[in-house]
């Protein structure tokens, strides 16, 4: 499923993401965003694997909802309205 989806969902974020950057540096923003996806691909199995050896997975969890919920705090202030 990953295999299938991944492309599809990501395909459809960098177009998104192309259509919000708009005339601004759209080669710089697209790498810092690559860039940024690679090394979340990176980190977050690693943490995850860190946090579940020395507590339990719900510890895992918990901080990967913090993360989520931050980001979603930074995007909503972020915005214009």
């Amino acid at each position: 499923i990953y295999g299938i989806g991944y492309p599809i969902g990501h395909t459809a974020v960098i177009g998104l993401f192309s259509k919000i950057v708009g005339r601004r540096a759209q080669g710089t923003l697209q790498g810092w965003f690559a860039s940024a996806g690679s090394l979340a691909r990176i980190l977050f199995p690693v943490m995850s694997g860190y946090i579940a050896q020395f507590d339990d997975i719900t510890t895992v969890f918990k901080v990967l909802f913090g993360i989520l919920a931050l980001s979603n705090f930074f995007v909503l202030v972020s915005s214009p309205t």
